[in-house]
């Protein structure tokens, strides 16, 4: 088995264990979300993402050291390169969410309810969740994994970016018209691809990533309407 097979088969296994691990964990410790509360739930939930952070943590741990020590010495460079295409990949977020709620007369998407619904009931945990876990474990599965399947910069690119934001809507998918909510996710997931293909650096995307979580969560406390 030649290494780009062994890497497209990793980034498949990778992003599957992103996409059913609390499941299983639920599985396992025989947890039924039918007979526990919203705070329970959420707290079995940050658990099992802890558990899987330490597990992606582990399995890029040498990649996340090498592109640490990079990651420092060019700083201002990284950090200004991946604020450039993360204001671009929000502008087109912002507009595109805003024709979908405003002009078709949908409702926000049902991640974002979904969030917005847990930090009502714990902002610490899901400060955790989507300040430090997402940003980490999903582009360590979007990003890392899938670049290490292709060189080709547009088919990387695309891919990564779309399946990322795939992931933020597939559950929340009622209708055809659900779909469109793939064009503000995506954006944002082609914007943190493209930022990753132009600095080589993982914690690139996860600082932006990570930030535009907390910018996110800031905007909701403050009761911000955008």
């Amino acid at each position: 088995m030649n290494t780009k097979t062994k890497n497209i088969l990793k980034s498949i296994g990778i992003i599957l264990l992103l996409l059913s691990f609390s499941s299983l964990f639920f599985l396992i410790f025989n947890i039924n979300r039918e007979t526990i509360n919203d705070k329970q739930y959420l707290i079995y939930y940050s658990t099992s993402n802890l558990i899987l952070l330490g597990i992606f943590i582990y399995i890029y741990r040498k990649a996340l050291i090498n592109d640490l020590s990079f990651f420092k010495e060019k700083y201002f460079s990284n950090l200004f390169i991946s604020f450039k295409y993360w204001i671009t990949g929000f502008i087109i977020m912002f507009i595109s969410n805003l024709i979908i709620t405003h002009i078709l007369k949908m409702n926000i998407a049902g991640n974002e309810i979904s969030v917005r619904s847990f930090i009502n009931i714990s902002p610490l945990l899901m400060i955790f969740n989507t300040c430090i876990y997402s940003p980490i474990t999903e582009e360590l599965a979007f990003r890392k994994s899938i670049k290490d399947c292709t060189a080709n910069k547009w088919t990387f690119i695309l891919v990564s970016g779309l399946l990322f934001g795939l992931l933020h809507i597939i559950t929340y998918i009622n209708s055809p018209l659900s779909l469109l909510y793939l064009i503000p996710y995506g954006s944002l997931g082609i914007a943190f691809s493209y930022t990753y293909y132009k600095t080589n650096n993982i914690y690139s995307t996860i600082a932006m990533h990570a930030m535009h979580n907390a910018i996110a969560i800031i905007v909701y406390l403050l009761g911000v309407s955008l």
